[in-house]
Protein backbone atom coordinates (compact mmCIF):
# COMPACT_ATOMS: atom_id res chain seq x y z
CA UNK A 1 0.00 0.00 0.00
CA UNK A 2 1.11 3.47 -1.20
CA UNK A 3 0.45 5.45 2.63
CA UNK A 4 2.39 2.37 4.70
CA UNK A 5 5.60 2.83 2.49
CA UNK A 6 4.91 6.75 2.95
CA UNK A 7 4.39 6.80 6.79
CA UNK A 8 7.59 3.69 7.39
CA UNK A 9 9.87 6.36 5.23
CA UNK A 10 8.68 9.29 6.91
CA UNK A 11 10.89 11.48 8.89
CA UNK A 12 9.66 13.96 11.50
CA UNK A 13 6.43 14.75 12.45
CA UNK A 14 3.81 14.94 9.43
CA UNK A 15 0.68 16.00 10.16
CA UNK A 16 -1.13 14.39 6.99
CA UNK A 17 -1.03 10.60 9.11
CA UNK A 18 -4.20 11.90 10.70
CA UNK A 19 -5.81 13.23 7.57
CA UNK A 20 -5.03 9.41 5.66
CA UNK A 21 -6.09 8.19 8.85
CA UNK A 22 -9.94 9.99 9.25
CA UNK A 23 -10.48 9.93 5.30
CA UNK A 24 -12.29 6.55 5.22
CA UNK A 25 -13.80 7.67 8.76
CA UNK A 26 -15.09 11.42 7.79
CA UNK A 27 -18.49 9.79 6.09
CA UNK A 28 -19.77 8.65 8.58
CA UNK A 29 -18.18 11.79 11.04
CA UNK A 30 -20.67 13.58 8.26
CA UNK A 31 -23.99 11.58 8.45
CA UNK A 32 -23.88 10.83 12.32
CA UNK A 33 -22.92 15.02 12.57
CA UNK A 34 -26.14 15.46 9.91
CA UNK A 35 -28.46 13.08 11.67
CA UNK A 36 -27.72 14.62 14.74
CA UNK A 37 -28.42 18.38 13.55
CA UNK A 38 -31.68 17.00 12.08
CA UNK A 39 -32.69 15.42 15.05
CA UNK A 40 -31.91 18.47 17.43
CA UNK A 41 -34.43 20.49 15.04
CA UNK A 42 -36.98 18.25 15.88
CA UNK A 43 -36.54 17.96 19.41
CA UNK A 44 -36.44 21.86 19.73
CA UNK A 45 -39.37 22.79 17.10
CA UNK A 46 -41.53 19.69 17.88
CA UNK A 47 -41.60 20.02 21.59
CA UNK A 48 -44.64 16.99 22.01
CA UNK A 49 -43.02 15.11 18.71
CA UNK A 50 -42.93 11.67 21.44
CA UNK A 51 -46.74 11.65 21.08
CA UNK A 52 -46.44 11.88 17.14
CA UNK A 53 -45.94 8.59 16.17
CA UNK A 54 -44.41 9.13 12.38
CA UNK A 55 -42.02 11.97 13.95
CA UNK A 56 -41.04 10.33 16.90
CA UNK A 57 -40.06 6.93 14.63
CA UNK A 58 -38.07 9.64 12.67
CA UNK A 59 -36.16 11.10 15.44
CA UNK A 60 -35.47 7.54 17.09
CA UNK A 61 -33.91 6.63 13.65
CA UNK A 62 -31.79 9.68 13.19
CA UNK A 63 -30.68 9.08 16.46
CA UNK A 64 -29.61 5.69 15.85
CA UNK A 65 -27.61 6.71 13.26
CA UNK A 66 -25.90 9.36 15.27
CA UNK A 67 -25.45 7.39 17.75
CA UNK A 68 -24.07 4.24 15.94
CA UNK A 69 -20.76 6.39 14.98
CA UNK A 70 -20.42 8.82 17.82
CA UNK A 71 -20.30 6.07 20.74
CA UNK A 72 -17.98 3.80 18.83
CA UNK A 73 -15.82 6.34 17.05
CA UNK A 74 -12.50 5.60 18.78
CA UNK A 75 -13.21 1.78 17.42
CA UNK A 76 -13.63 3.24 14.04
CA UNK A 77 -10.85 5.62 14.00
CA UNK A 78 -8.52 2.64 15.62
CA UNK A 79 -9.16 0.45 13.06
CA UNK A 80 -8.72 2.98 10.33
CA UNK A 81 -5.13 4.02 11.64
CA UNK A 82 -4.20 -0.08 12.24
CA UNK A 83 -5.08 -0.33 8.59
CA UNK A 84 -2.23 2.88 7.93
CA UNK A 85 0.22 1.64 9.93
CA UNK A 86 0.25 -1.95 8.04
CA UNK A 87 -1.35 -3.63 10.74
CA UNK A 88 -4.46 -6.35 11.10
CA UNK A 89 -6.72 -3.18 10.95
CA UNK A 90 -9.40 -5.53 12.98
CA UNK A 91 -7.09 -5.34 15.87
CA UNK A 92 -6.95 -1.85 15.90
CA UNK A 93 -10.81 -1.82 16.01
CA UNK A 94 -11.20 -4.11 18.95
CA UNK A 95 -8.52 -1.62 20.96
CA UNK A 96 -10.74 1.18 19.82
CA UNK A 97 -13.58 -0.61 20.91
CA UNK A 98 -12.18 -1.75 24.58
CA UNK A 99 -11.14 2.31 25.53
CA UNK A 100 -15.05 3.06 25.40
CA UNK A 101 -16.14 -0.16 27.30
CA UNK A 102 -17.15 0.15 31.20
CA UNK A 103 -14.89 -3.13 32.04
CA UNK A 104 -12.23 0.18 32.19
CA UNK A 105 -14.33 1.48 35.17
CA UNK A 106 -14.19 -1.68 36.80
CA UNK A 107 -10.67 -2.21 36.41
CA UNK A 108 -9.59 1.09 37.20
CA UNK A 109 -11.76 1.19 40.45
CA UNK A 110 -9.68 -2.12 41.11
CA UNK A 111 -6.00 -0.28 41.12
CA UNK A 112 -7.56 2.97 42.85
CA UNK A 113 -7.29 5.26 39.63
CA UNK A 114 -11.01 5.97 39.65
CA UNK A 115 -12.10 9.22 41.31
CA UNK A 116 -16.24 7.95 42.49
CA UNK A 117 -16.43 11.56 43.32
CA UNK A 118 -15.54 13.08 39.59
CA UNK A 119 -15.21 10.44 37.30
CA UNK A 120 -14.19 12.40 34.73
CA UNK A 121 -11.33 13.21 36.82
CA UNK A 122 -9.69 10.01 36.96
CA UNK A 123 -6.60 9.03 36.11
CA UNK A 124 -8.46 6.00 34.38
CA UNK A 125 -11.71 5.72 33.38
CA UNK A 126 -13.74 4.75 30.21
CA UNK A 127 -13.23 6.45 27.19
CA UNK A 128 -9.77 8.11 28.41
CA UNK A 129 -7.51 9.62 25.63
CA UNK A 130 -10.34 8.50 23.28
CA UNK A 131 -9.32 8.87 19.14
CA UNK A 132 -5.57 9.93 20.02
CA UNK A 133 -5.21 6.71 22.39
CA UNK A 134 -6.88 4.77 19.86
CA UNK A 135 -3.84 5.85 16.93
CA UNK A 136 -1.31 5.20 19.25
CA UNK A 137 -2.44 1.79 20.59
CA UNK A 138 -3.03 0.96 16.94
CA UNK A 139 0.28 2.44 15.77
CA UNK A 140 1.72 -0.31 18.82
CA UNK A 141 -0.17 -3.12 17.60
CA UNK A 142 0.93 -2.45 14.12
CA UNK A 143 4.69 -2.38 15.42
CA UNK A 144 4.72 -4.96 16.93
CA UNK A 145 2.81 -7.63 14.67
CA UNK A 146 5.20 -6.70 12.27
CA UNK A 147 7.85 -7.88 14.65
CA UNK A 148 6.24 -11.56 15.56
CA UNK A 149 5.22 -12.24 11.71
CA UNK A 150 8.89 -12.30 10.68
CA UNK A 151 9.88 -14.56 14.07
CA UNK A 152 5.88 -16.97 14.02
CA UNK A 153 5.81 -20.03 12.28
CA UNK A 154 4.15 -19.92 9.37
CA UNK A 155 1.40 -22.91 10.87
CA UNK A 156 1.00 -20.95 14.62
CA UNK A 157 0.94 -16.98 12.80
CA UNK A 158 -2.64 -16.85 12.01
CA UNK A 159 -3.97 -17.94 15.31
CA UNK A 160 -0.92 -17.15 17.91
CA UNK A 161 0.32 -13.57 16.51
CA UNK A 162 -3.27 -11.79 16.69
CA UNK A 163 -3.70 -13.14 19.98
CA UNK A 164 -0.34 -12.56 21.28
CA UNK A 165 -0.48 -9.38 19.99
CA UNK A 166 -3.51 -7.49 21.56
CA UNK A 167 -3.29 -9.09 24.82
CA UNK A 168 0.86 -7.87 25.17
CA UNK A 169 -0.72 -4.47 23.92
CA UNK A 170 -3.07 -4.67 25.98
CA UNK A 171 -2.12 -3.80 29.35
CA UNK A 172 0.72 -0.54 28.59
CA UNK A 173 -2.13 0.36 26.57
CA UNK A 174 -4.62 0.48 29.61
CA UNK A 175 -2.60 1.87 32.08
CA UNK A 176 -0.65 4.21 30.34
CA UNK A 177 -1.17 5.12 26.88
CA UNK A 178 -4.76 6.02 28.18
CA UNK A 179 -4.17 7.29 31.03
CA UNK A 180 -1.25 9.93 29.28
CA UNK A 181 -3.27 10.85 25.99
CA UNK A 182 -6.27 11.59 28.19
CA UNK A 183 -3.96 14.03 30.05
CA UNK A 184 -2.45 15.40 26.49
CA UNK A 185 -6.16 15.72 25.63
CA UNK A 186 -7.55 17.69 28.60
CA UNK A 187 -4.85 19.87 28.57
CA UNK A 188 -5.50 20.70 24.92
CA UNK A 189 -8.97 21.04 25.18
CA UNK A 190 -8.51 23.52 27.96
CA UNK A 191 -6.41 25.60 25.98
CA UNK A 192 -9.34 25.47 23.49
CA UNK A 193 -12.28 25.60 25.78
CA UNK A 194 -10.26 28.97 27.36
CA UNK A 195 -10.07 30.82 24.01
CA UNK A 196 -12.62 29.42 22.02
CA UNK A 197 -15.28 29.49 25.27
CA UNK A 198 -13.61 32.81 27.04
CA UNK A 199 -15.44 34.69 29.30
CA UNK A 200 -13.91 37.73 27.53
CA UNK A 201 -15.78 38.68 24.44
CA UNK A 202 -12.75 40.25 22.93
CA UNK A 203 -10.85 37.03 23.16
CA UNK A 204 -12.93 35.16 21.26
CA UNK A 205 -13.24 37.44 18.60
CA UNK A 206 -9.16 37.81 18.62
CA UNK A 207 -8.79 34.11 18.86
CA UNK A 208 -11.73 33.96 15.84
CA UNK A 209 -10.15 36.46 13.63
CA UNK A 210 -6.50 35.24 13.45
CA UNK A 211 -7.43 31.16 13.48
CA UNK A 212 -10.32 31.88 10.35
CA UNK A 213 -7.13 34.44 8.52
CA UNK A 214 -4.58 31.91 8.99
CA UNK A 215 -6.57 28.69 8.27
CA UNK A 216 -5.76 28.51 4.50
CA UNK A 217 -2.34 29.17 5.18
CA UNK A 218 -1.75 26.28 7.44
CA UNK A 219 -3.88 24.05 4.58
CA UNK A 220 -1.30 25.09 1.82
CA UNK A 221 1.41 24.03 4.10
CA UNK A 222 -0.28 20.78 5.06
CA UNK A 223 -1.26 21.65 9.05
CA UNK A 224 -4.87 21.06 8.89
CA UNK A 225 -4.92 17.82 9.47
CA UNK A 226 -3.45 18.83 13.02
CA UNK A 227 -7.03 20.40 13.03
CA UNK A 228 -8.42 17.31 12.92
CA UNK A 229 -7.06 15.62 16.15
CA UNK A 230 -8.14 18.94 17.65
CA UNK A 231 -11.76 18.49 15.89
CA UNK A 232 -11.43 14.49 17.56
CA UNK A 233 -10.15 15.55 21.33
CA UNK A 234 -13.34 18.18 21.53
CA UNK A 235 -15.69 15.79 20.30
CA UNK A 236 -14.89 13.08 22.82
CA UNK A 237 -14.31 15.87 25.67
CA UNK A 238 -17.18 18.29 24.95
CA UNK A 239 -19.62 16.15 23.01
CA UNK A 240 -19.48 18.97 20.40
CA UNK A 241 -16.62 20.82 18.39
CA UNK A 242 -16.24 24.78 18.63
CA UNK A 243 -13.35 24.82 16.17
CA UNK A 244 -14.73 23.76 12.80
CA UNK A 245 -17.74 26.30 12.59
CA UNK A 246 -15.04 29.27 12.91
CA UNK A 247 -12.50 27.24 10.16
CA UNK A 248 -15.36 26.99 7.90
CA UNK A 249 -15.54 30.72 7.39
CA UNK A 250 -12.58 30.85 5.58
CA UNK A 251 -13.99 29.14 2.75
CA UNK A 252 -17.09 31.71 2.51
CA UNK A 253 -14.53 34.12 2.39
CA UNK A 254 -13.07 32.91 -0.74
CA UNK A 255 -16.69 32.38 -1.93
CA UNK A 256 -16.92 36.29 -1.53
CA UNK A 257 -13.32 36.92 -3.38
CA UNK A 258 -14.61 34.88 -5.88
CA UNK A 259 -18.12 36.78 -6.79
CA UNK A 260 -15.59 39.72 -6.50
CA UNK A 261 -13.21 38.61 -8.99
CA UNK A 262 -16.08 37.30 -11.12
CA UNK A 263 -17.41 40.93 -11.71
CA UNK A 264 -13.59 42.00 -12.19
CA UNK A 265 -13.32 39.18 -15.02
CA UNK A 266 -16.13 40.45 -16.82
CA UNK A 267 -14.96 43.76 -16.84
CA UNK A 268 -12.15 42.86 -18.10
CA UNK A 269 -13.97 40.68 -20.71
CA UNK A 270 -11.47 38.25 -19.75
CA UNK A 271 -14.34 35.26 -20.26
CA UNK A 272 -11.84 32.20 -19.84
CA UNK A 273 -11.12 33.54 -16.24
CA UNK A 274 -14.64 34.14 -15.76
CA UNK A 275 -15.77 30.57 -16.65
CA UNK A 276 -13.42 29.10 -14.50
CA UNK A 277 -14.48 31.49 -11.24
CA UNK A 278 -18.31 30.23 -12.30
CA UNK A 279 -17.17 26.18 -11.69
CA UNK A 280 -15.52 27.28 -8.48
CA UNK A 281 -18.15 29.41 -7.31
CA UNK A 282 -21.29 26.48 -6.41
CA UNK A 283 -18.98 24.16 -5.36
CA UNK A 284 -16.99 26.76 -2.49
CA UNK A 285 -20.47 27.54 -1.39
CA UNK A 286 -21.24 23.87 -0.60
CA UNK A 287 -17.79 23.36 1.33
CA UNK A 288 -15.49 22.36 -1.34
CA UNK A 289 -13.25 25.40 -1.29
CA UNK A 290 -10.21 23.63 -3.75
CA UNK A 291 -10.69 24.79 -7.10
CA UNK A 292 -11.63 28.27 -5.96
CA UNK A 293 -8.29 28.36 -3.64
CA UNK A 294 -5.93 26.58 -6.09
CA UNK A 295 -7.90 28.02 -9.60
CA UNK A 296 -8.85 31.32 -8.58
CA UNK A 297 -7.21 33.68 -5.82
CA UNK A 298 -4.04 31.67 -4.79
CA UNK A 299 -2.60 32.11 -8.69
CA UNK A 300 -3.41 36.27 -8.49
CA UNK A 301 -2.06 36.55 -5.23
CA UNK A 302 -3.25 39.37 -3.43
CA UNK A 303 -7.44 37.64 -3.67
CA UNK A 304 -6.04 35.36 -1.55
CA UNK A 305 -4.67 37.44 0.99
CA UNK A 306 -7.83 39.59 0.68
CA UNK A 307 -10.01 36.42 0.83
CA UNK A 308 -8.42 35.12 4.16
CA UNK A 309 -8.97 38.62 5.68
CA UNK A 310 -12.47 38.60 4.80
CA UNK A 311 -12.99 34.88 6.31
CA UNK A 312 -11.80 36.15 9.66
CA UNK A 313 -14.63 38.34 10.18
CA UNK A 314 -17.18 35.79 9.74
CA UNK A 315 -14.69 33.35 12.07
CA UNK A 316 -14.61 36.49 14.61
CA UNK A 317 -18.35 36.17 15.04
CA UNK A 318 -18.70 32.61 15.16
CA UNK A 319 -16.34 32.13 17.83
CA UNK A 320 -18.09 35.47 19.65
CA UNK A 321 -21.43 33.65 19.23
CA UNK A 322 -20.38 30.44 20.65
CA UNK A 323 -21.54 28.28 17.64
CA UNK A 324 -20.42 24.78 18.12
CA UNK A 325 -20.95 21.88 15.96
CA UNK A 326 -21.88 17.51 16.26
CA UNK A 327 -19.25 17.21 13.89
CA UNK A 328 -17.10 18.02 10.84
CA UNK A 329 -16.24 17.76 6.92
CA UNK A 330 -19.26 18.82 5.19
CA UNK A 331 -19.15 23.13 5.22
CA UNK A 332 -20.49 25.78 3.72
CA UNK A 333 -23.89 25.45 3.02
CA UNK A 334 -23.80 21.35 3.98
CA UNK A 335 -22.41 21.91 7.32
CA UNK A 336 -25.61 23.90 8.20
CA UNK A 337 -27.52 20.57 9.98
CA UNK A 338 -24.51 19.97 11.68
CA UNK A 339 -24.51 23.86 13.65
CA UNK A 340 -26.91 22.46 16.20
CA UNK A 341 -24.56 21.75 19.31
CA UNK A 342 -22.85 22.88 22.00
CA UNK A 343 -24.16 26.12 24.41
CA UNK A 344 -26.57 27.73 21.88
CA UNK A 345 -28.30 24.36 20.55
CA UNK A 346 -30.27 24.79 17.23
CA UNK A 347 -30.06 28.83 17.47
CA UNK A 348 -26.63 28.23 15.89
CA UNK A 349 -27.50 27.03 12.80
CA UNK A 350 -28.92 30.69 11.94
CA UNK A 351 -25.80 32.00 14.10
CA UNK A 352 -23.65 29.92 11.02
CA UNK A 353 -25.36 31.17 8.14
CA UNK A 354 -24.93 34.43 9.72
CA UNK A 355 -21.36 34.18 9.90
CA UNK A 356 -21.21 32.52 6.31
CA UNK A 357 -22.97 36.03 5.17
CA UNK A 358 -20.46 38.35 6.52
CA UNK A 359 -16.90 36.48 5.01
CA UNK A 360 -18.81 36.30 2.00
CA UNK A 361 -19.60 39.86 1.70
CA UNK A 362 -16.05 41.13 3.76
CA UNK A 363 -14.19 38.96 1.38
CA UNK A 364 -16.38 40.24 -1.71
CA UNK A 365 -15.69 43.88 -0.59
CA UNK A 366 -12.12 43.70 0.34
CA UNK A 367 -11.15 41.81 -3.09
CA UNK A 368 -13.51 44.06 -4.83
CA UNK A 369 -11.97 47.26 -3.91
CA UNK A 370 -8.43 46.48 -3.83
CA UNK A 371 -7.88 43.93 -7.24
CA UNK A 372 -8.00 46.50 -10.65
CA UNK A 373 -9.94 45.04 -13.98
CA UNK A 374 -6.30 45.10 -15.32
CA UNK A 375 -4.88 42.52 -13.26
CA UNK A 376 -7.62 40.22 -13.91
CA UNK A 377 -7.59 40.53 -17.85
CA UNK A 378 -3.98 39.78 -17.75
CA UNK A 379 -4.93 36.30 -16.51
Amino acid sequence: MKNRTEIENRKGPDFRIFGQIFEPVIPGIVTAGICSGFAALIAQFVPNYTDRPVIAALYCLLSLVSTSFMSFMSAWVGYSACKQFGGTAILGGMLGMITGLEGINTLSQAVGLYDLADPAASILCSGRGGIIAAILGAWLIAKLEKWMRQRMPKSMDMVVTPFCVLVLVLIPYIFLVMPLTGLISTVLCTGVRLVCMSEHPLVRVLAGYGCTALFLVAVMMGMQYAFVALYSMELDTFGYVTLFPTLAMAGAGQVGAGIALLLKAKSAQNERFANVIRASILPGMMGVGSPLLYGVTLPLGKPFVTACLGGGFGGAFIMASGVASSGWGASGLLGIPMMGAGPVGTKGMLLYCIGLCISCVMGFLLTFFTISPERVKAV
